[in-house]
């Protein structure tokens, strides 16, 4: 951007990459520059810093013209949602890990069961509950006990260190931690300093004589679901906060954008503690699909992953664009059809152009959509 002198008056030039920006763009970031000299020559002892660059016209597209269209969602919660798709089709599969696999039915009774062990110990309205355990199906239970129970989800990843792991229950006020054996290793540590926080493990809690049928405990769409606490990469952990009514928007975006649907697959392989785990794990549910948790050994060896994939028919997967081109390059040496999946998308890393074209080489009937920005 330059400017210079023409008949008396100051003329302001922008040039701009055309294979980045198109004109509209262009000129609405010429606008901010013009509204920042405007607001300057008014006031020079402004405090410029609070003022907006944003035209009124400008505001409104950024905060609606750019939010999509507007679609109505049903006034009720995630696990309310999925308890529909309970009775609708109990013996129909809900979830799979390893050789291991739940009906809705079942699904349904362990995370009912569990809820009423988190309820029994008086966790209260938007109390905290983490869960320390592997992505399994234990772990998916545990998730949608804390929402029927009306309680708040922290998840914590086993493997972190003691010291994380406490700094995270302390600064999120958490007072109970669902876990199950062979989870404890650092928890354990963790834990010798907070005489206040409670474990509960979820054999013990299915063991208990509670009965296995919805609670009916009333959630309210503003009432708290989750804390996602940042990976600390850039500074001290921040917990990020996720009402009811936010996260089920965020879920149906899902399920739209990738036309998730009743008997798609959706793998789940993400780790707890990132917050797309939470829609790979519970957006199938709502629509009469099948979550397939995807067990960390099978990622870590691409071809077992892509035999998962295709074992287990998955339709939707993400994964990051570094491990995307992994698995391009074992499809390179080992070619193999993916007959079932229609949809991968790519996150936590921005996705190169020579990446994509490698997809869409490799499999032109795939879509492939960039989640990162």
């Amino acid at each position: 951007m330059s400017t210079w002198p023409q008949r008396g008056r100051l003329t302001l030039r922008l040039r701009y990459r055309t294979d980045v920006l198109d004109a509209d763009a262009a000129a609405r970031i010429a606008g901010y520059h013009l509204t920042a000299l405007a607001l300057i020559a008014a006031d020079p002892e402004a405090e410029h810093g609070r003022q907006s660059l944003l035209s009124p016209a400008e505001l409104g597209f950024q905060l609606d013209g750019l939010a999509g269209p507007h679609r109505s969602r049903p006034d009720r919660r995630m696990h309310e949602l999925f308890e529909q798709r309970v009775r609708m089709h109990p013996d129909a599969i809900a979830a799979t890990c390893g050789d291991r696999q739940w009906t809705y039915a079942e699904l349904n009774a362990r995370a009912n069961r569990l809820a009423r062990a988190l309820l029994a110990r008086g966790l209260r309205r938007e109390g905290v509950v983490a869960v320390v355990t592997e992505r399994n199906l234990d772990w998916m239970a545990a998730v949608l006990a804390i929402f029927k129970a009306g309680g708040v989800y922290l998840p914590i990843e086993p493997h972190f260190p003691a010291e994380r792991i406490a700094r995270t229950l302390s600064r999120a006020g958490c007072e109970l931690v669902l876990t199950e054996p062979g989870s404890t290793a650092t928890l354990g540590p963790a834990l010798d300093g907070m005489p206040a926080v409670r474990t509960l493990f979820a054999e013990a809690a299915y063991a208990e004589d509670h009965a296995d049928g919805d609670p009916g405990i009333e959630v309210g769409p503003d009432q708290l679901a989750y804390i996602y606490f940042t990976s600390g990469s850039t500074g001290e952990p921040k917990g990020a906060m996720c009402e009811h009514a936010g996260m089920l928007n965020h879920l149906f975006a899902k399920i739209e954008d990738l036309e998730i649907g009743p008997g798609q697959v959706v793998a789940q392989t993400a780790p707890q503690c990132f917050d797309i785990s939470m829609w790979q794990l519970v957006s199938a549910l709502l629509v009469s699909g099948r979550t397939l948790i995807v067990e960390q050994d099978a990622i870590l060896d691409v071809g077992r992953f892509l035999d998962t994939i295709a074992a287990g028919r998955v339709s939707v997967l993400q994964v990051v664009p570094s491990y995307l081109e992994v698995v391009l390059s074992f499809l390179d040496r080992h070619p193999r059809d993916l007959p079932d999946l229609r949809y991968v998308s790519v996150t936590g890393e921005a996705l190169k152009k020579e990446l994509a074209q490698r997809w869409f080489a490799a499999k032109p009937g795939i879509r492939l959509l960039n989640a990162y920005g």
